[in-house]
């Protein structure tokens, strides 16, 4: 009797507790690059799925799911800029894809170096006034130049997912050139007042080597801290 009586004001004690604790959700889908490429439309091969191009149209020489290094999981996802289809004209550049020989121009103007994936997040997901946190882990190699880099950074978005602002990584003491394994990036930011949707970017800015991406996480901030799993090999670090 007295040992139920004992563990019935375990449960009761312990209840409130476990319910009032609340566990961070990862905004970003398919953050481990487990899910396969395809991009958002099924179109973009070597993209991760959920993910986009920024230039609108398939990248496969630069983009690709690589199984041989990866932080967790089984794939990362590798960029790198051997053989880009780029070229400029007057007034800027276009970047293509070949189908049957033929040049398929993407639809979004961009540069040579400026290439990106990037991710919105859902309806719903961003509060304005709240901060958050982004991170994601890279490894680089080769990149020969000191101007060579790359770039984690969040777009904030209104309403009809037109820019308001950015936050990106800090630039002070940034060694993101040359070679180094694994280490995380992360940057904190607050929502505009405005503010509806996220839109995370994976950025790089080479024209040697290679860069990696794995287990890419935005989370809203919270006092509490400890690592958890969202799913396959994403992770949060909090």
């Amino acid at each position: 009797m007295r040992t139920a009586l004992l563990i019935a004001l375990i449960v009761v004690l312990c209840v409130p507790i476990h319910a009032s604790a609340r566990v961070p959700r990862n905004l970003i889908a398919n953050g481990g690059f487990e899910n396969g490429d395809g991009g958002l439309d099924g179109k973009q091969k070597g993209i991760g799925r959920g993910w986009q191009g920024i230039c609108g149209g398939p990248h496969p020489e630069i983009y690709a799911l690589d199984s041989r290094v990866k932080h967790s999981g089984r794939f990362s996802q590798r960029m790198t800029c051997d053989g880009f289809n780029y070229k400029w004209v007057q007034g800027g550049g276009y970047c293509y894809h070949l189908e049957n020989g033929a040049e398929v121009r993407h639809p979004c103007q961009t540069q040579l170096g400026l290439q990106a994936i990037a991710q919105v997040t859902e309806p719903g997901a961003i509060k304005p006034g709240a901060s958050y946190s982004c991170s994601v882990w890279v490894k680089i190699d080769g990149l020969t130049e000191s101007w060579e880099w790359f770039r984690l950074g969040v777009y904030w978005l209104n309403a009809q997912q037109k820019f308001i602002s950015e936050a990106r990584e800090p630039d002070s003491g940034k060694t993101n050139f040359g070679s180094h394994d694994w280490k995380r990036v992360r940057l904190i930011g607050t929502a505009p007042a405005n503010a509806a949707f996220a839109k995370v970017y994976l950025h790089h800015h080479f024209t040697h080597g290679a860069v990696w991406y794995d287990d890419v996480c935005l989370r809203q901030e919270s006092t509490q801290r400890s690592i958890y799993h969202d799913g396959g090999a994403r992770r949060c670090h909090l």
